[in-house]
């Protein structure tokens, strides 16, 4: 139970992380966005641009993660370990189960996808007059 309380607060903070990204980006691009909806980009697309740029980090932050964590699990696995109960273990045991691999990439692209959404909204709603006049 501590564990998945733990994994949920990791990603609440990781999905603030990338709302805080993405609503920067946005307020840094505000002319390049006037832009495109001048010269005929619609709303849908500019929310499309945007969430696409949040699943790539989402993506990429995910395989990271992965991969680091299957880094670290691996090692501690190796660590001898050295129990004075009655079943003798080794090492330390850890499962790298595919399943919890599938589950974390999975969650990862989910809380990209739920932070993106409001920012991608934002950034198509804008009005490009309003921009463009200052």
């Amino acid at each position: 139970m501590i564990v998945y309380g733990v994994a949920g607060t990791i990603l609440l903070v990781a999905g603030f992380g990338i709302f805080n990204i993405l609503t920067m980006m946005i307020y840094e691009k505000m002319k390049e966005i006037a832009i495109l909806k001048a010269t005929g980009f619609s709303a849908s697309d500019v929310r499309v641009i945007f969430l696409t740029q949040a699943l790539v980090i989402g993506a990429a932050g995910a395989v990271m993660g992965l991969v680091f964590g299957f880094l670290i699990s691996y090692a501690v696995s190796k660590v001898p370990f050295n129990s004075d109960v009655m079943i003798m273990l080794d090492h330390l045991p850890v499962s790298f189960k595919p399943v919890y691999y599938i589950t974390g990439f999975t969650f990862g692209i989910l809380t990209t996808a739920l932070s993106g959404y409001l920012p991608s909204r934002k950034a198509a709603k804008m009005n490009p007059l309003s921009i463009l006049k200052g």
